[in-house]
């Protein structure tokens, strides 16, 4: 996308409008390294097994919850889950389980064939291979198979050390899905950042339950790495605002993974926080992701 163009898209995600504020400098830090098992292991769930091959790492054992990752306005949403063991065999499940009927009121959709199943997950490395069945790989033009592979792989690369999916359909490996022609032999997050909204909020998502200090983590292709942050409380009251900087930005894409500030004491219940970028001609908020918390 060229950064002309970039200036003029505005994506509004959930249901919320954007507001511009001030800024004032928050820290940044990478994202965290989360726990790395040496050893090889197999979890089963149901009829499904993810299994893990040498060293890797998944999500915190405190966390209970997974993301899936579906379509609004032609590009990438996060929602939540809450499992029981948040691996990638219990994110693939919430996947094609599909948007909720909340979810679906709000415009969001996957792009994934009705009736696809999952029938393994393994983790080598830095790779996971799914098998998914052959209706996976039917049907569609090609914003339905680019949607629905970057559907997949941000799903499963969202734990950290996995960073690489290959597919295979009804048991048997495929380097190409459907007659489009897409590659799928070893693809990335990078492979698809033409589904991605140049703000994506993946920490906290829609309706979560946080903790001060507020993590917020995600991708972006912003003005030089700037991605701005507000946190209203009811009635709209601005609480806390700033921006933190991401690892890239100007036309390249980095991520973001910062704590905010403490908010004002005794602040509790439902907030609101937004994540934007602002355009280089206005300094209006542009493509803002907005979700509701709770604190």
């Amino acid at each position: 996308m060229r950064l002309q163009q970039r200036w003029a898209l505005g994506i509004t995600l959930c249901l919320f409008g954007a507001a511009c504020g001030s800024s004032s400098t928050s820290s940044s830090t990478a994202k965290p390294a989360d726990t790395n098992g040496a050893n090889s292991s197999v979890v089963t769930t149901e009829r499904v097994t993810t299994t893990v091959v040498g060293p890797t790492s998944t999500a915190p054992s405190q966390r209970k919850s997974v993301l899936a990752y579906f379509l609004m306005n032609e590009k990438l949403h996060v929602v939540g889950r809450i499992v029981d063991t948040p691996d990638p065999t219990a994110a693939v499940k919430a996947l094609l389980a599909g948007p909720s009927s909340e979810e679906a009121a709000a415009g969001m959709v996957t792009l994934i064939p009705q009736g696809t199943e999952l029938l393994g997950v393994t983790v080598t490395g830095h790779e996971v291979r799914v098998d998914l069945t052959g209706v996976f790989g039917s049907g569609g033009g090609s914003m339905s198979v680019l949607g629905r592979l970057a559907q997949m792989v941000f799903t499963l690369t969202q734990f950290d050390g996995i960073d690489t999916v290959r597919f295979s359909l009804d048991g048997a490996p495929i380097t190409q899905i459907t007659g489009e022609g897409v590659g799928v032999d070893g693809v990335t997050r990078a492979t698809f950042t033409d589904m991605a909204p140049l703000v994506l909020l993946e920490h906290p998502y829609h309706d979560e339950t946080v903790s001060q200090p507020i993590r917020i983590a995600g991708r972006s292709n912003t003005f030089e790495a700037t991605v701005y942050y507000e946190v209203l409380g009811v009635g709209g009251a601005k609480l806390l605002e700033g921006y933190v900087m991401a690892t890239a930005g100007t036309g390249e894409w980095g991520t973001f993974d910062a704590r905010l500030a403490n908010l004002p004491a005794g602040t509790k219940g439902p907030l609101q926080l937004r994540v934007f970028d602002r355009s280089a001609e206005t300094g209006e908020p542009v493509s803002v992701s907005e979700v509701r918390i709770n604190l």
